[in-house]
């Protein structure tokens, strides 16, 4: 019922808008007029954006470690210096000074690892396309014929990703790397305590274990600044 109500609507809404447009074309004058207005309206739009819009990371209330960006930023290097440091501002008020708390261990505790990460989507409401708005408050759905709703369906709208692990066979001493996703497949290691600094390593996480195999060979650590 629902959906045919949603039909007609759409249905009545493009008739409407053929008869206004049919309307603005019998004179020149109003086609002059409806150009100049729909003009300004993208202009105000524009400045309101550019100059009055800020850029807003919404959490989500029931993934607590996924946020959608609202407003983004033309340039991609906005959005990431954005995200970078929300990354490190979140990061130094939880987890410096308790990462005993996000150790954890699997069931013989021959494997350890952090269970600290973030992921960053793109804001979206669109009801026939993406829609990372939804999962602001909700759960992915179950299955079955009338589900529609999966995170899996949102990968392409991921922007980054934040993850905290162990140095290279070490179970104290961590580093902290940014996964952009967007544009350019690239890695930031923005914190680093490792004593060794290997010049390309990147572990690999499966289900967050800790392991000294490289999956890529595409990021260096800095030198320690702490």
């Amino acid at each position: 019922m629902l959906l045919i109500l949603l039909l007609l609507f759409i249905l009545l809404s493009v008739f409407i808008l053929y008869r206004i447009v049919l309307w603005i074309s019998k004179k020149k004058a109003r086609v002059n007029w409806t150009l100049a207005l729909l003009g300004i309206f993208i202009l105000v739009k524009i400045i309101n954006f550019v100059f009055f819009t800020e850029m807003e990371l919404i959490q989500s209330k029931v993934y607590t470690d996924k946020f959608f960006l609202k407003n983004p930023r033309i340039t991609q290097d906005s959005i990431n210096t954005m995200i970078k440091q929300f990354c490190i501002e979140k990061m130094n008020k939880e987890f410096v000074g308790n990462e005993e708390k996000y150790k954890r261990y699997n069931s013989d505790s021959s494997n350890v690892w952090i269970s600290y990460d973030l992921d960053f989507y793109n804001y979206t409401d669109n009801f026939f396309g993406s829609n990372t708005a939804y999962f602001i408050d909700n759960e992915e759905d179950e299955g079955g014929p009338t589900s529609m709703h999966f995170l899996s369906e949102i990968e392409k709208e991921r922007i980054a990703e934040f993850n905290i692990d162990y140095c290279e066979n070490d179970t104290v001493n961590y580093y902290a790397t940014i996964t952009y996703h967007q544009n350019q497949y690239k890695i930031d290691t923005i914190v680093s305590k490792c004593i060794q600094q290997p010049k390309s390593f990147t572990p690999i996480k499966t289900n967050k274990t800790y392991s000294t195999e490289a999956k890529a060979r595409v990021a260096e650590y800095p030198t320690n600044k702490n």
